[in-house]
């Protein structure tokens, strides 16, 4: 496993373990029930997507890149539209972009 899917893996084990912690240190907010609920599954994700993508190979990366994209995406939709979840949905969005660039990087070395 490398560090991508090794940093993303602990991660994810932290969202589903202690999802309102790592908001908490994240971004200082308290989460409700529905977004523990919601981290709760990203962390999930994040842990099946590192253990896809350690199996390597280029079309698995280009696949998690788009993933993270994907969740980039809504996680922006959702700083616009709620402003209560503004903060938490704004680093989400980045820590995602940054899983998604990384991602890239990682199908460049598997090809």
């Amino acid at each position: 496993m490398k560090l991508t899917e090794t940093v993303r893996a602990a991660y994810g084990a932290a969202a589903l373990i202690a999802p309102g912690a790592v908001e908490q240190m994240l971004t200082g907010q308290a989460l409700d029930e529905r977004a523990r609920i919601v981290m709760r599954i990203l962390g999930a994700r994040h842990l099946l997507q590192a253990a896809v993508t350690a199996r390597g190979g280029r079309a698995l990366h280009l696949l998690g890149s788009g993933v993270d994209i994907l969740h980039a995406l809504t996680a922006v939709a959702l700083a616009v539209l709620d402003e209560r979840r503004r903060p938490v949905a704004t680093v989400n969005a980045a820590i995602a972009l940054t899983f998604a660039a990384a991602e890239l990087a990682r199908s460049r070395e598997s090809h």
